[in-house]
């Protein structure tokens, strides 16, 4: 009876692993299909972006922090405001020089600064 049951177990964990495995969504839309675009134009469709509340993909360097969870995010096109959260951050340290992929949503105010609230840091140099 006990090696039914650890049989049992085996198969079942296998199943699970494989379930887990293959349990991300790949189709249009997903985050693995979004292009990086320039923070120049993040910012120029800003508007819509945040209409439709569409994420961005977004690769450069996070150059200066403003405050508690804001900070420049910057590529060779310009530079945008992000939020961070302390649990979006990387968990190794990181500088104006660490490549950061990061996905966020555009937060448009006609009065304030274009934002993207970080969603998930996508990659980094190690």
């Amino acid at each position: 009876m006990n090696l039914l049951r650890k049989n049992f177990a085996i198969v079942f964990l296998l199943l699970y692993a494989c379930g887990y495995a293959y349990g991300q969504y790949t189709d249009p839309g997903s985050i693995s299909k979004l292009e990086v675009m320039p923070v120049k134009q993040v910012k120029e469709q800003a508007a819509q972006l945040d209409k439709t509340d569409a994420l961005v993909k977004m690769q450069g360097y996070i150059t200066e922090q403003i405050n508690e969870d804001t900070y420049w995010f910057e590529d060779s096109s310009g530079r945008v405001w992000v939020e961070l959260d302390e649990d979006d951050l990387p968990e190794k340290p990181f500088n104006d020089k660490t490549l950061l992929t990061i996905v966020g949503e555009v937060d448009y105010d006609m009065l304030e600064e274009v934002e993207v609230e970080v969603e998930q840091i996508l990659s980094r140099n190690p």
